[in-house]
């Protein structure tokens, strides 16, 4: 199974749509997460997704305007219900899933965590973020998007991130960063400040990439999922091209398919929560 996660700045925009489209489909995903989707451009994203075997979606309900997440995946999947405990102008932020596979259940869940501009609301979804991990870190659970926090001085240049403490809790519950599980030293950033040249091919080859980057999008593997990660990486041409102002993310894990019987209860589900 291969996931990707990409944040797609304000909805993705009907000038940028058809680039959009067209990366996301190029990566060959089976499972996809947008956040900083929006109901009215996005509803052609996930038109044309569905047109491509990522049938079975689901998304938050952002208001107009607003940000949310949606999943599109070639697999049956179902929602979990949002925590209580997670305040609700927050709930467009998160969306947990379910997934049944030849081999067993996972849980993903995707998430869009407020900047260090919203120190309060960042916390709180970093606390609910360790509630859960609590709870799923004896099974298989992926949490993957747009963290906004990430080590000091190795995923940025300085010290600047906030709830880096809560990033580390998840942690030690035995939730791994799963680009670090393959680079656990490379400094590779997914965003830069609006002021960074977004054009020169940072993070490629021997190109050392420049000071005012961040890593913030990126992925917690539980334990037990852990051994099935086969790769972690980061597509970053979206980035330089401006067809976004972040990189993507892709995980592969081995995890097999299952067998969806030809029913009426195996019909695509499409649904806004």
């Amino acid at each position: 199974m291969r996931i990707l996660h990409w944040n797609i700045l304000h909805g993705g925009g009907s000038r940028r749509m058809p680039e959009i489209v067209l990366s996301l489909l190029a990566h060959k995903p089976d499972v996809v997460v947008l956040t900083e989707y929006r109901i009215t451009i996005g509803g052609q994203i996930r038109g044309v997704l569905g047109d491509h075997g990522l049938v079975h979606q689901l998304c938050t309900n952002p208001p107009k305007g607003k940000n949310g997440v949606v999943i599109a995946s070639r697999w049956p999947l179902a929602r979990v219900p949002t925590p209580e405990l997670l305040p609700a102008p927050l709930h467009v932020r998160w969306l947990d899933v379910q997934f049944a596979s030849a081999d067993g259940e996972f849980f993903l869940t995707g998430v869009h965590i407020p900047d260090d501009s919203r120190p309060s609301p960042k916390a709180a979804f970093w606390r609910q973020m360790l509630v859960l991990a609590e709870k799923r870190c004896a099974q298989r659970h992926l949490f993957i998007g747009d963290f906004n926090t990430g080590r000091h001085r190795l995923d940025e240049a300085g010290a600047s991130f906030g709830c880096t403490g809560l990033l580390g809790a998840v942690c030690t519950l035995g939730y791994a960063d799963a680009f670090r599980h393959f680079e656990p030293d490379r400094r590779e950033w997914t965003w830069l400040p609006p002021t960074g040249d977004r054009a020169r091919p940072a993070n490629t080859g021997t190109f050392a990439p420049p000071a005012a980057g961040f890593r913030i999008d990126s992925a917690l593997v539980s334990g037990p999922l852990l051994p099935r990660l086969r790769a972690a990486f980061y597509s970053h041409s979206e980035r330089e091209t401006a067809v976004s102002d972040h990189s993507a993310m892709l995980v592969d894990l081995e995890i097999s398919a299952p067998e969806v019987k030809k029913c009426a209860d195996s019909a695509p589900e499409t649904a806004i929560f």
